[in-house]
C-alpha cells in the first residue's frame, strides 16, 4: 500500500474513533417521583410509570390525606381532614332527636298582617308534653299598633325553633349554649329535653286571646291569637291524649295566656300531672284604661277556658289568673320566673298607663303574696336586674341567684320537687 493511502487510512480511522468516543450515553428511565411507591433511585428520565400508594381507597394519594375529625356534627370539625382520626367530639342529643315538623293553622288562623300562620310540633316521649306559647309584644291602641314601629311582632315567616335545637353543649359556631334553652335538645343538662312538644309561634299582638279583624288610624290589625292557638291546642289532643305530665309555659306575651291553657289542660286531661310555668310576666297589671274585651273580642274567646267566672282582664294581675286557674283544678302546680326591674313589662306597664312609679320587683312581690293568701303553692324566682325571661335564654343554664342556680331549681321543680322561693335580696 501507498504511503499515500496508509496516511489516508490513518486519518480515517481517527475520525471515526473520535466521532464513536463523543456519543452521549443513553438516559436510564423510570419513575423519578420520590412520593411514588416505584421511585427508582437511579433513574434519569422519568417515564411516566410512577405509582402512588392510595392505602385505603378513597382515591386519595395518601400523601395527600389530611388526619383529623371528618364529622360535620362533632366540635371539633376539620373541613380539611380526609381521614378520621377517631378524635370527633360528638356533642350529646336527645334520643329522640331534634325532628320539628310544620303544620298549616288552617281555617280561621293568620297572623296581624294576614300572612299564613304555622305552629311546629317535636314527637318525643309521648307521655310528657311541653305546650309553649310564644311571646312578642301585644298592641291594643293607635300607636302601638302601627305596622311601622309598633310594639307587636307582626309574621311567623323567620320562627323555626329547629335552628335553636341544633345548637350545642359547648363550642363554636352554631355549637354554642348560649342560646335557646329548655329548646336546646344538645344540652344534657336540659331537662326538658327529652319532651315532646307544641310550638305555638305568635304574632297578633293579643296575647294569644283575641279574635278580631282590629281598625286602627294607619292599620288593620288581625288579632287571631286565639283561633291559632286553638288549633295548636287541639292537634295536641288528637296527637298526645294520653299525656300523663303536661308542661303550660310561655315567655313574655306567651306567659300571660299559659294559667287559661293549663285550666284547660287539666279539664282535657283529667289523669294527668299539669304545671303551669309563668317565664316574664310576672309584673303585669291591668288597670281599666283599655277595654280588652272590646279591643281583642275577649267576649267570645275567654268563655272558652273554664273557671274564668269573675276575672275581668280589664283589671287584673298576674296573681289572678293563677288563683281562677287553681279553682279549676287545685292540684296543678305553678312557677314563675321573674327579673327584678324587667324593662319590657316596665315599658309596657307605661302603655297600660300604669303608675310607672310603683317598683317592678314590688309588683311582682305582691302578686306573689296575693296567691299565697289564697292558699296557693307558688314556686318563685326573681334575679336581679331588668333582663326579660329565661326559657329560651342563654342564662337558662347558667344563672346562679342567691347562690341557688336557675337550672337546678328549675330541674327539681319539674321533676315535682319541693323547692324554696327564690329573691334576690339587694335588687
Amino acid at each position: 500500500m501507498s504511503t499515500r493511502k496508509t496516511a489516508i487510512l490513518l486519518v480515517l480511522s481517527m475520525l471515526l474513533a473520535g466521532c464513536i468516543g463523543d456519543a452521549e450515553p443513553k438516559a436510564i428511565e423510570g419513575c423519578t417521583d420520590e412520593l411514588a411507591s416505584n421511585f427508582d433511585s437511579i433513574a434519569e428520565q422519568d417515564d411516566g410509570s410512577c405509582v402512588y400508594p392510595d392505602s385505603d381507597g378513597d382515591g386519595i394519594y395518601d400523601f395527600d390525606e389530611v388526619a383529623g375529625c371528618t364529622n360535620p356534627e362533632a366540635y371539633n370539625y376539620d373541613e380539611t381532614a380526609t381521614d378520621d382520626d377517631d378524635s370527633c367530639e360528638i356533642p350529646w342529643i336527645s334520643e329522640y332527636g331534634i325532628n320539628w315538623v310544620e303544620h298549616d293553622g288552617g281555617e280561621g288562623c293568620e297572623c296581624s298582617d294576614g300572612s299564613d300562620w304555622t305552629f311546629w310540633s317535636r314527637d318525643a316521649d309521648p307521655s310528657r308534653v311541653i305546650l309553649y306559647f310564644q311571646g312578642g309584644g301585644a298592641c291594643w291602641e293607635d300607636q302601638s299598633c302601627d305596622t311601622v314601629g309598633g310594639t307587636f311582632k307582626q309574621t311567623v315567616h323567620d320562627d323555626d325553633p329547629s335552628i335553636g335545637s341544633e345548637i350545642g353543649e359547648q363550642g363554636f359556631d352554631i355549637y354554642t349554649l348560649k342560646q335557646y334553652g329548655i329548646g336546646n335538645f344538645r344540652n344534657a343538662d336540659n331537662p326538658i329535653a327529652d319532651w315532646s312538644w307544641i310550638y305555638i309561634p305568635y304574632c297578633t299582638g293579643d296575647v294569644h286571646l283575641g279574635s278580631k279583624t282590629g281598625e286602627y288610624s294607619d292599620s288593620t290589625i288581625e288579632h287571631k291569637g286565639h283561633n291559632n292557638s286553638q288549633s295548636a291546642y287541639n292537634f295536641m289532643l288528637e296527637n298526645y291524649p294520653d299525656a300523663e305530665t303536661i308542661l303550660v309555659t310561655g315567655s313574655s306575651a306567651g306567659s300571660i295566656p299559659a294559667p287559661l291553657y293549663g285550666a284547660q289542660v287539666a279539664v282535657d286531661y283529667p289523669d294527668s300531672k299539669v304545671m303551669v310555668f309563668n317565664d316574664g310576666s310576672d309584673g303585669l297589671f291591668t288597670n281599666e284604661t283599655f277595654d280588652f274585651y272590646d279591643i281583642w273580642n275577649l267576649n267570645d274567646t275567654m268563655p272558652d277556658f273554664p273557671g274564668i267566672d269573675g276575672l275581668n282582664f280589664n283589671k287584673m294581675d298576674s296573681g289572678d289568673l293563677i288563683i281562677y286557674t287553681h279553682s279549676v283544678d287545685s292540684s296543678i302546680r305553678f312557677g314563675r320566673f321573674s327579673d327584678s326591674n324587667d324593662e319590657t313589662m316596665r315599658f309596657f306597664g307605661a302603655l297600660l298607663g300604669n303608675d310607672i312609679s310603683l317598683e317592678y320587683r314590688d309588683q311582682v312581690l305582691y302578686s306573689e303574696q296575693k296567691v299565697e293568701d289564697s292558699g296557693i303553692e307558688l314556686s318563685a324566682y326573681m334575679t336581679g336586674g331588668n333582663g326579660h325571661t329565661i326559657l329560651l335564654s342563654d342564662r337558662f343554664f347558667t344563672l346562679e341567684t342567691e347562690g341557688v342556680s336557675f337550672l337546678d331549681w328549675f330541674t327539681a321543680w319539674i321533676e315535682g320537687d319541693d323547692v324554696e322561693d327564690v329573691h334576690c335580696t339587694d335588687c
